[in-house]
């Protein structure tokens, strides 16, 4: 059991970070936390870890089966207490793995590892043998970077965990996992809690709808599922998407031969100012109907594919990466505020690096290519990106995501790969939404939509139920 009591953080040059924060947890159950970029849930993971920074002071008490967690050492935690968060992992924490595209990657030094292999990494220490020998499991924002399948498993894994007699304690941004897969939702704002209910109750005080909860709101149902049948009546009352993706798109750039990409497939037309993904189909299984044959020894990333297409192009680009963030003279360029600027980039949190990768930078007239763009981003902050890179796109700009929703938002094409193929090049409006997905899952509908229906008209869906 946890028990939070009046628990304060305050870190050095940055002041408090969690203020008065007080509940409790029990065994057996999964309780997620949620809130905008430093909102204190990660500095209460950390606290419950033994992971504070450096200098860090804490008021009030945060115990673990009755005995304060400030009074236990690394070691005896670490006998009841797991923390599964990306930016600890190092190499002795992971399991050995079979798997082609992530399993070279764990004979590598962490500080090579890709966003996404990271995230893989990370969510392939969530098994049911954890439960046997930590009853307290931790998670830090473990979904950004999964595909829409590999956040389904994760989620069932963290629920048979639970299951299993263990405390579950998860921060994340993805509110559609996180309503459908916990028990209970505490939010928090500013380091403090301003929302704490179970997850089929819980009402956002400072965040968008989980899409899920939208149409059930809508649909008159304020439980977790939705009977069968009703969603096709929830969407026949709803408009068409309010975005035209007849967009207008600059001139042509130039037309790219898709073999100086090293795939096989037609030539790729490149317009400016446009946004453009590149994706694997694996990655789109559950939303669309396409037939891919992907080949499980030759996996293609779509990464490399994105940057040998910047570099293809007649004026020169720039690849944004978190990799590609220098302390002092790209954080006062990049910074939206004077305080995060004024910040040593290892003082900054993960979603604040995530937010320093994309902010002002997309006003660049240059190419762009931005790997993960959406990773890391609270709602509000994806939000705000998907539409810069929609509406007002001031240069080309080549995205890859694993997140199918930021996907129909943010982009105006999507280029889809299989293998060493180029099996698509079509607006993401075709995306289907399959009753594999957690929507189709939820409802129980057999009812085939485009995605791209449901996304964009979420805005009038939220307004209805706010």
């Amino acid at each position: 059991m946890i028990v939070l009591d009046d628990v304060t953080v305050w870190l050095p040059g940055r002041g408090t970070v969690v203020n008065d924060v007080t509940f409790s947890l029990d065994a057996g159950t999964v309780t997620c936390l949620v809130g905008r970029r430093g909102s204190g849930a990660t500095m209460l993971l950390r606290l419950l870890a033994g992971q504070l920074p450096a200098g860090a002071r804490v008021q009030g008490r945060a115990l673990i089966d009755g005995t304060d967690v400030m009074d236990l050492g690394p070691d005896l935690l670490a006998e009841t207490t797991q923390i599964i968060d990306t930016d600890l992992l190092t190499l002795a924490d992971l399991p050995d793995s079979d798997s082609v595209e992530v399993g070279p990657w764990t004979r590598r030094p962490p500080g090579t590892w890709p966003l996404d292999v990271r995230a893989q990494l990370a969510a392939s220490l969530v098994t049911p043998a954890v439960a046997n020998t930590q009853g307290i499991i931790l998670v830090d924002h473990p979904t950004s970077g999964l595909n829409n399948s590999q956040r389904d498993v994760l989620t069932t894994r963290l629920r048979e965990l639970a299951d299993r007699g263990a405390t579950v304690l998860w921060a994340d941004h993805d509110l559609d996992a996180v309503w459908a897969g916990a028990d209970r939702i505490v939010e928090m704002s500013a380091g403090s809690v301003v929302s704490d209910s179970p997850a089929g109750s819980w009402v956002p005080q400072g965040l968008p709808l989980p899409i899920g909860r939208a149409l059930a709101s809508l649909a008159g149902h304020q439980d977790s599922a939705i009977p069968a049948g009703t969603l096709p009546t929830v969407f026949s009352g709803l408009p068409r998407p309010r975005h035209d993706h007849e967009h207008r798109t600059g001139p042509v750039m130039t037309v790219i031969d898709c073999h100086d990409l090293g795939l096989e497939g037609p030539d790729i037309v490149i317009h400016d100012r446009e946004s453009l993904a590149i994706v694997r189909a694996e990655d789109l299984a559950d939303a669309t109907d396409l037939k891919a044959a992907h080949d499980p020894d030759a996996p293609v990333r779509p990464e490399p594919v994105a940057s040998q297409l910047l570099h293809a192009l007649p004026r020169p680009g720039r690849s944004l990466s978190s990799a590609s963030l220098r302390p002092s003279q790209d954080l006062h360029k990049l910074a939206g505020t004077t305080e995060l600027a004024s910040r040593r980039q290892r003082d900054l949190s993960r979603g604040e690096r995530a937010w320093l990768r994309v902010h002002d930078r997309l006003r660049s007239l240059d190419p762009l290519f931005l790997a993960h763009a959406d990773h890391d981003l609270d709602p509000i902050e994806r939000s705000q990106v998907s539409e810069s890179l929609f509406d007002e796109p001031a240069g080309l700009r080549i995205v890859t995501t694993r997140d199918v929703e930021f996907l129909v938002r943010a982009v105006h094409r999507v280029i889809v790969i299989d293998g060493h193929r180029v099996i698509a090049d079509r607006s993401p409006l075709a995306l289907g939404l399959a009753p594999l997905t957690r929507v189709g899952a939820l409802t129980g509908s057999q009812h085939h939509m485009t995605l791209g229906d449901v996304i964009d008209s979420l805005d009038l869906v939220e307004g209805r139920t706010s």
